[in-house]
């Protein structure tokens, strides 16, 4: 198993935005992949992250992703953490419990990471490894959530991006939010209702359900730039490909661009950085987040341990179930020619003995075989 990575750790916003693939493009690079030998294969985009889990040599998978992208396969290479066997699923097991994300211990990674594994899957896409480590890490991270205090106290780029805009001037706001019904823009929305000092106003599309919540006023999409103009704060977190704001369409429709804070929680990016440049104007992208998410993190420094603990556990459990599952192949001779208590001691040992203790047993037995 592999993984290539491009992450707020290792690269900014605009080169992520490149590897920000549409999900047709997710489907095409999984089928590139499997006509290059590659049946294995998960793609997960966050705002934070683009990675690739695969089974095969990665190196087939790195030109696969460039052609995708778009992207120099030599840039890609330059910008990519590249971890194999165990530093592999380890990264998995770190990423869906929260211990990779900017904000740690945050649980929206978990629900990107399952669904992007879950149309994997629908689609025919990973097999037993794949399987295997993903359920693995997403037993951890439960276990993680619900055993330490790393998630009691939810704090993820939505609620510090609403921090941000309750902090921005005090008294009564006005706030256009663009992208409420997708999962960041609606945990946005929930966190600016607790605060109490905003009015929202949610534009939506026509496919999309519309937000319907008291002290909310919902607007066509397409309405957008004529909201704009009462606006203090303005949110954008869409999925789309292109901007939802450009200075051009604003000069346009006769608004005046600064002014106002901009928050962007979207990758590919959906605000004209060009707006940062009118006085009185703040926009804030997701890497803006980062030094707060650094400061709250230093406070969870003691559940870390507890939390590292738990993902070793379940690593070393993955470990043993996928070298079982590559003896079991041979076990069938080892059925036939071994006693029922024989075979119980075999089950007995995976359970109680370590990754590396099994490994060891496992060898004895197959040259125990060979030598028969």
């Amino acid at each position: 198993m592999f993984v290539l990575s491009v992450h707020y750790k290792n690269t900014d916003t605009a080169f992520r935005e490149k590897l920000a693939l549409q999900p047709e493009e997710i489907g095409r690079l999984q089928r590139t992949l499997r006509e290059r030998g590659l049946e294995e294969a998960v793609y997960v985009c966050t705002c934070n992250r683009c990675e690739l889990y695969g089974v095969g040599k990665y190196d087939e998978a790195i030109l696969a992703l460039a052609e995708t992208a778009g992207v120099d396969p030599s840039r890609l290479r330059s910008n990519l953490l590249i971890l194999e066997k165990e530093k592999a699923a380890s990264h998995v097991f770190n990423v869906a419990s929260g211990m990779d994300s900017m904000v740690l211990g945050e649980d929206e990674i978990l629900g990107q990471l399952r669904d992007a594994y879950e149309k994997a899957k629908e689609h025919g896409y990973t097999g037993y490894q794949l399987n295997a480590v993903f359920q693995a890490a997403f037993s951890a991270a439960k276990k993680v959530k619900t055993d330490t205090l790393l998630s009691k106290s939810s704090v993820s780029v939505a609620t510090l991006a609403a921090s941000a805009c309750h902090r921005y001037k005090e008294g009564p706001k006005k706030v256009l939010l663009i992208g409420a019904s997708g999962d960041t823009g609606r945990k946005v929305l929930l966190n600016l209702l607790s605060y109490g000092d905003c009015s929202i106003t949610a534009t939506y599309r026509h496919h999309s359900a519309v937000t319907e919540r008291e002290g909310v006023c919902t607007v066509p999409y397409e309405e957008r730039y004529d909201w704009i103009r009462d606006a203090d704060i303005v949110i954008s977190a869409t999925k789309s490909p292109h901007y939802t704001l450009t200075r051009d369409k604003m000069e346009e429709n006769g608004v005046y661009p600064g002014g106002r804070l901009y928050v962007d929680l979207a990758v590919p990016r959906d605000i004209d950085e060009c707006l940062a440049g009118y006085p009185d104007t703040t926009l804030l992208t997701i890497d803006d987040f980062r030094e707060i998410a650094e400061a709250h993190n230093a406070q969870k420094e003691k559940e870390i341990v507890f939390a590292e603990e738990i993902l070793r556990d379940g690593l070393d459990e993955l470990e043993k179930d996928l070298l079982f599952h590559e003896y079991y192949v041979n076990i069938s001779r080892l059925k036939e020619e071994q006693s029922a208590e024989m075979l119980k001691f075999v089950y007995r040992y995976r359970k109680e003995a370590t990754a590396e203790e099994l490994r060891s047993f496992l060898q004895v037995l197959q040259r125990m075989q060979a030598g028969n």
